[in-house]
């Protein structure tokens, strides 16, 4: 029984738990991969065997889709060798066994990195953590140190644009009567293992304020640490740079239409010769296709469209979806993929 239970804690460590512990190491990455350890250890757990299972989940749709194996297959398998286990037989095929289960433990690792960074990349890409606070990584320190507060709801009063740096004036405690005032361009920051708060901050061309002078002066050296503790108010000031929206628009809108039209068009003349509908029903579908796709694009690329007379309005937008629908309607029909 004892041995029953060290086998089964062994499976369950390599086929859920590590796949899982994996995916989080790539998950967490950059400023953010001081989360990878802090937390609760229950939470880490039942986090790290939800995503091995999810790992397991997409290696075993893979590798059995490519090796041709399928789950009632691999459950005979394992049913045949049991069976030879336990009557003290040598089980057939063992080096063969042994070859394909070396080889999915090093796809399961392998996909849970790859997982694991798409799934970053992804949020990261897309501000997808500014946009949902569940997605947010713990670390606020690098959405406030780094600009990024500025995009979420909560500060949409706020002028956004470019954050190129980041100015601290920060009040320390120097141990006297007198707290001593310093501000510089904030380079980095350490966050505590242990804890995940934040531990130092680092400035460069860094100044203090003189009591004497009345203003600003440089301190020597090159980069200024101080610690989080001797730290009692911190003001942050962003420097931006002003994004024109008009001309962003303009990009995005000839992005949207020069890919859109490019590829559509491109699969439009190719593919519907593989439906086999006859020489002028695909040539009329063709047509009708384009011309659908085409108002397609013009509805989706319309929000970045910049000149007003060309923008469609509420009526307008309706009238386009409505006759792309027909002429879409239109071409299956020619394509023979709708019969009436």
């Amino acid at each position: 029984m004892e041995n029953q239970i060290t086998i089964t804690s062994l499976i369950i460590i390599v086929w859920l738990i590590f796949p899982g512990v994996v995916f989080k190491r790539f998950y967490f990455q950059g400023q953010f991969t001081k989360q990878f350890g802090a937390g609760l250890f229950a939470d880490r757990l039942i986090t790290s065997i939800f995503w091995g299972i999810v790992v397991q989940i997409v290696t075993f749709l893979l590798y059995s889709k490519s090796l041709g194996f399928t789950f009632a297959g691999i459950k005979d398998k394992i049913g045949e060798a049991y069976s030879n286990i336990v009557e003290n037989k040598l089980p057939l095929d063992t080096y063969q066994y042994l070859k394909y289960i070396l080889l999915y433990l090093v796809c399961l690792i392998f996909m849970a990195a790859v997982l694991g960074t798409i799934f970053h990349n992804l949020i990261r890409l897309f501000k997808i953590d500014l946009k949902l606070a569940v997605f947010r990584f713990s670390n606020h320190w690098n959405y406030y140190f780094r600009g990024e507060i500025l995009s979420t709801r909560d500060f949409k009063n706020i002028k956004r644009g470019k954050v190129l740096s980041t100015m601290v004036d920060v009040l320390v405690d120097n141990g006297t009567e007198k707290n001593k005032m310093v501000q510089g361009f904030l380079t980095q920051y350490s966050i505590s293992h242990k804890t995940g708060e934040l531990d130092a901050i680092y400035l460069t061309c860094a100044k203090r304020y003189s009591e004497s002078k009345k203003c600003f002066k440089d301190i020597p050296g090159d980069c200024l640490i101080i610690p989080y503790e001797k730290v009692l108010d911190m003001n942050l000031r962003f420097n931006t740079k002003i994004i024109d929206e008009d001309k962003r628009k303009q990009k995005i809108y000839a992005i949207i239409t020069f890919v859109g039209v490019s590829t559509g068009l491109l699969g439009l003349m190719i593919f519907p010769w593989y439906l086999h509908a006859g020489i002028i029903r695909t040539v009329l579908g063709i047509i009708f296709s384009i011309i659908s796709w085409l108002l397609f694009i013009t509805i989706i690329s319309n929000r970045y469209q910049t000149d007003s007379r060309s923008k469609l309005t509420v009526k307008g937008a309706t009238l386009t979806l409505v006759l792309m629908l027909v002429f879409a309607a239109v071409a299956l029909i020619f394509f023979k993929i709708i019969v009436y």
